[in-house]
C-alpha cells in the first residue's frame, strides 16, 4: 500500500511540473503574438555625412630662381708660402709685410743681403774688360802675323800660336760672361718679389733674421679674391642654369659678424670634376664679385665699419636656379605621398569638396618644397590639414570660411 501511494505521489508530482513548463510555453507564445502585433515600425533614413573642417592657404605662383642653398667657409683664391730660392740675411721686408698692408705683383717683398754677390760681380766684370784688351790687342797681333805670313818673312807656327792664343782668350772670355750671368741670377734671386695681388696672411721672419734656402718668410694670399666651396646635392646641382657648360650663375653670400648680418654678391666661378665618395655631392666654387662692396641688412653698421670677407668666416650662399613655369612654393608637409596636393574646391555645385591632383616635385628648400602643376583648378586652395581617409570628392569647410561667417555674424548683433 506504502508503495502504491509513493508512486502516485512521483507521478504527481511530475505532472505540475509538466503543466507548470506547458504554461509558460504557452505565456511565450501568446507575448510573442501580441508583440508582433504591437510592434512599431522604424522606417530607415540616411544618416548624413558629416563635412569635414580644414585649414587651407593660397596658393602663389612662383616667377624667381630656385634658391640653392648652400654653406661653406670662406678661403682666398691663392694662398702662398714667400720663400726665398737660396739663403741669406734679411735686410729690407716690403711695408705690406711689416704692417699688414697690401702689395701688387711685381712688388719686391723681401731682399736678403747680396753685398758678397755684388762684389762678385763687379770683380767679374773687370776680368771681362780685361780679358777683353787681350782679345783687342790679339786681334791686332793676328792681323799683323797673317800679312807676314803671306810675305813669307814669319813662319807658320808663329801663326799658329797666335791664333792659339785668340782661342784660349775667347774661351776664358765665354767663362766669365757665363760667371757674369750666373752672379746677377745668384743676386736676383737674393730680392723675392709678389707673384700677385695680395696682403700677408702672417709673417715668420723679421728685418735681421738669417735664413735657408726654401725657409718660409710669411704667407700671403689674395686679399682682393675670396671664395667659398659650397657642396651641392645632384639633384639641386641639375637646376642651376649652365653649370656644366661654362656659364657663371649669381649667387648670393651672407656672413653674420657680431649680430650683423652682411650681405655680398657673387657668381659661380668653377665647379669639381668629382662627386665626394662619402657625401655624394658636388664641390661648387663661389667667387665673390667685390670684397670690398658690402653692405649691413637693415642699414646697420657697426662703428669699425663694414667687415671684410674674413678668411674662414662661415658663410651662407645662395645660388639662382632655373626659373620653372607653373610652379608653386608649398610646406613640405602638403605634399601627399611625394606627388599628390589636397585642394580645397568651393565651385563645386553641391559644395566645396576635396580635389587630389598630381604634382610634379621640383626642389625641397628646408620646409619649403616647390612643386610644378600642369592644371590648377580655379580658385582652389592648398589643404594644409591632415586627413586620416582622404577621398576625391569628399566634402569640406575651411576654417577661414567658418571663422569670417562668425565675425560676420558677431558685427549684425553688434549693429542691432
Amino acid at each position: 500500500m506504502k508503495n502504491i501511494l509513493g508512486y502516485i505521489g512521483v507521478g504527481l508530482r511530475e505532472l505540475f511540473w509538466v503543466a507548470i513548463a506547458g504554461a509558460i510555453i504557452f505565456g511565450g507564445i501568446t507575448g510573442f503574438k501580441y508583440l508582433s502585433e504591437n510592434r512599431e515600425v522604424v522606417e530607415a533614413e540616411a544618416v548624413p555625412r558629416p563635412i569635414t573642417l580644414v585649414e587651407t592657404i593660397d596658393l602663389q605662383a612662383f616667377n624667381a630662381p630656385l634658391p640653392i642653398r648652400g654653406e661653406g667657409f670662406i678661403q682666398p683664391f691663392r694662398i702662398a708660402s714667400l720663400a726665398s730660392q737660396v739663403g741669406g740675411q734679411v735686410i729690407k721686408l716690403h711695408p705690406g709685410i711689416t704692417e699688414r698692408g697690401v702689395f701688387k705683383q711685381g712688388d719686391v717683398l723681401v731682399r736678403l743681403d747680396d753685398s758678397a754677390e755684388r762684389a762678385s760681380l763687379t770683380q767679374t766684370a773687370a776680368n771681362i774688360e780685361g780679358l777683353q784688351a787681350k782679345l783687342d790687342l790679339n786681334a791686332i797681333l793676328l792681323k799683323r802675323t797673317e800679312a807676314l805670313r803671306v810675305s813669307g818673312t814669319t813662319s807658320q807656327a808663329a801663326l799658329d800660336q797666335v791664333r792659339g792664343q785668340r782661342a784660349e782668350l775667347a774661351a776664358s772670355l765665354n767663362s766669365l760672361q757665363a760667371a757674369k750671368k750666373s752672379a746677377k741670377i745668384y743676386i736676383d734671386r737674393k730680392i723675392v718679389k709678389a707673384p700677385f695681388d695680395g696682403a700677408v696672411l702672417s709673417k715668420s721672419v723679421e728685418i735681421g733674421s738669417v735664413v735657408n734656402g726654401g725657409q718660409s718668410i710669411a704667407e700671403i694670399f689674395t686679399q682682393d679674391r675670396m671664395e667659398i666651396n659650397v657642396p651641392v646635392r645632384e639633384a639641386d646641382a641639375a637646376l642651376i642654369p649652365g653649370l656644366f657648360s661654362g656659364a657663371a650663375p649669381t649667387a648670393t653670400i651672407t656672413v653674420e659678424f657680431a649680430g650683423k648680418t652682411f650681405v655680398w654678391t657673387g657668381r659661380v666661378s668653377r665647379v669639381a670634376p668629382n662627386l665626394d665618395v662619402r657625401t655624394r655631392t658636388l664641390t661648387v666654387t663661389v667667387e665673390l664679385d667685390d670684397v670690398a662692396a658690402t653692405g649691413a641688412q637693415g642699414g646697420e653698421t657697426l662703428a669699425s665699419g663694414a667687415p671684410p670677407a674674413m678668411i674662414n668666416s662661415f658663410a651662407k650662399v645662395v645660388i639662382q636656379g632655373i626659373r620653372p613655369n607653373s610652379t608653386y612654393p608649398i610646406p613640405s608637409t602638403a605634399m601627399r605621398g611625394g606627388k599628390n596636393l589636397w585642394l580645397f574646391d568651393p565651385s563645386n555645385i553641391n559644395g566645396s569638396v576635396l580635389r587630389i591632383i598630381k604634382a610634379e616635385l621640383m626642389h625641397v628648400d628646408g620646409e619649403t618644397s616647390y612643386v610644378r602643376v600642369k592644371k590648377l583648378p580655379e580658385k582652389s586652395r592648398l589643404v594644409t590639414t591632415a586627413l586620416s581617409t582622404a577621398q576625391d570628392g569628399m566634402r569640406l569647410r575651411d576654417v577661414r570660411n567658418k571663422l569670417v561667417n562668425t565675425i560676420t555674424t558677431l558685427e549684425q548683433l553688434t549693429n542691432e
